[in-house]
């Protein structure tokens, strides 16, 4: 077997994985960046922006525009944060909450057939070997 067999499976696999979620997503007239942004603002919201970028893997600038975007169409609001006068908190509407639970489910239902024939240990040790890889991406090869 050769690496770039692996790197081209990992490339392949998430082509797969968005095409099968983009008409989903498409529906609910959602944009690229959006709806991991609305999922994990449904598991957590009240959140800071360089939070929420940071638990989506995003940088400032793409989460401010995208968060621009979410406000205009209603799905969240920024409040002032409580403990800082420079920064806000990043919350969902109740039209966002409704919106961000469909997606929640759309993520749940591929996660189901992604992991399909798949037994705990096999997943733990997929995790394991891509919690590795990205220490080494994030390292520089050091």
């Amino acid at each position: 077997m050769e690496k770039w067999e692996i790197r081209d499976a990992m490339v392949e696999m998430e082509i797969a994985r968005k095409r099968i979620l983009q008409p989903y997503f498409q529906k609910l007239g959602l944009s690229p960046g959006q709806p991991r942004i609305l999922n994990k603002l449904y598991e957590k919201d009240h959140v800071t922006q360089r939070e929420l970028a940071d638990r989506c893997c995003m940088d400032v600038a793409t989460m401010s525009r995208t968060l621009d975007r979410l406000e205009e169409a209603g799905y969240l609001t920024r409040e002032k944060h409580p403990d800082c006068r420079r920064s806000f908190l990043i919350v969902l509407t109740e039209e966002g909450r409704s919106r961000a639970a469909q997606v929640h489910e759309d993520f749940r239902n591929i996660d189901e057939q992604i992991w399909q024939g798949f037994h705990e240990q096999e997943m733990e040790e997929f995790l394991a070997c891509a919690k590795k890889i990205i220490a080494n991406l994030k390292s520089g090869g050091k």
